[in-house]
């Protein structure tokens, strides 16, 4: 018996030690899990900057005038002066009606307004002869009367006849459609050889695109500030072509309806564009913003920032130890990808903008390196979240 006891023993204290290491490293464990967890977040940085107090909608580009050219008399067209897309000037000469049957008409009323003169003159030497008689008693008054009116019915007769000339030589002027406006042509409605009829068919539309108009309607809350702002100087307009993405800045408001579309709340507003570069075109839809003046020193956040809650907006603060807290703050507006805010937040803190969802004031987070800002404090090991 006294031979076992030191094999026993030995056994006996190798056990042990193992089931209290097994012990001490299951309470380290569960230690290591009461830990919170790091969540990675995005983050941006809370900024001071001038930002414009604008006005967006979505309008329309109208042309500046347009002149639909209708045929002043009736007939057959029988040339035309200008290419389809052309520019012209006003006064270009554009289509010809057939001349022929206007040179006619105006043949016929000049020589019935020299047939008629010939008539009027000699009433009117009638008409002296016979006053000369009646005054030494040759002729009765009623001949005398007679001869005077006929004198003057005459006259009559040749400014009906000098009327006709006119309307015929007007006639003929119109044969020869000119432009009315500086433009650009359209498609020719109609064909060589075809029958106009006066004020009916239509043969061309003229635009004028150089300047050009954008048509375009806000809410009507926005009219006392546009009206206060517009009495201050002029207001500028930019055009962004939502095909392109391109913008044109060059533009002014320049009409605002003095009356309000009272079934949809809206009014509306045109701004003249001067178009030099043809970038915009009559019919096309464009996003248009509208200049009321610029915020010097407005505090701004991403706009992916600002959450909204049961109480109003905030946003979660990333402090100095990685800890975010949730800060109430006003959106003002949102200009792009930026927010304007008010309340108690200062420049250059960092703000999440991904990952909210997880967070809850005090949470424990890390800024994922392809976004931390330049100087913004991050973990020295990064979360698991995707890049």
């Amino acid at each position: 018996m006294k031979k076992g006891r030191p094999i026993f023993w030995p056994l006996l204290l190798g056990a042990t030690g193992i089931f209290i290491s097994l012990a001490l490293a299951g309470c380290s464990n569960r230690t290591q899990s009461a830990q919170p967890p790091v969540i990675p977040v995005m983050a941006g940085r809370a900024e001071v900057r001038e930002m414009p107090l604008q006005v967006e909608s979505v309008g329309n580009v109208l042309a500046y005038n347009s002149a639909v050219i209708l045929p002043q008399v009736t007939g057959r067209v029988q040339q035309l002066h200008f290419r389809e897309g052309q520019e012209v000037k006003a006064g270009d000469l554009l289509i010809t009606i057939d001349p022929a049957p206007f040179v006619q008409k105006l043949a016929q009323a000049q020589a019935l307004l020299s047939h008629d003169t010939d008539q009027a003159n000699f009433a009117a030497a009638s008409a002296r002869r016979y006053e000369t008689l009646f005054s030494q008693g040759a002729v009765s008054r009623q001949e005398y009367e007679q001869s005077t009116s006929s004198a003057r019915a005459l006259a009559a007769t040749v400014q009906q006849a000098q009327a006709a000339v006119e309307s015929a030589r007007i006639d003929l002027n119109n044969c020869y459609i000119r432009s009315p406006i500086d433009g650009r042509t359209g498609a020719f409605l109609a064909n060589l050889g075809a029958l106009a009829t006066v004020n009916a068919t239509q043969l061309l539309v003229v635009n004028q695109i150089e300047p050009i108009l954008v048509s375009f309607t806000v809410q009507e809350k926005e009219l006392r500030n546009i009206l206060a702002a517009q009495s201050k100087g002029p207001l500028k307009v930019t055009a962004i072509l939502a095909d392109q993405n391109s913008r044109v800045e060059n533009g002014e408001l320049t009409f605002v309806d003095n009356t309000v579309n009272t079934s949809a709340g809206v009014i509306q507003l045109k701004a003249r564009f001067s178009n030099q570069g043809k970038e915009l075109w009559p019919g096309q839809f464009v996003r248009v913003t509208l200049l009321l003046e610029t915020q010097a020193n407005a505090l701004v956040v991403p706009v992916e920032a600002v959450n909204t809650g049961p109480k109003g907006n905030y946003l979660f603060v990333v402090k100095d130890d990685m800890t975010v807290e949730a800060r109430p703050v006003k959106q003002n507006r949102v200009v792009g990808k930026t927010a304007v805010v008010e309340g108690n937040l200062n420049a250059g803190e960092i703000v999440v903008t991904d990952g909210q969802v997880n967070l809850r004031p005090g949470s424990k987070v890390s800024i994922k390196d392809s976004l931390v800002p330049a100087g913004a404090p991050t973990t020295g090991k990064q979360g698991g979240g995707a890049k």
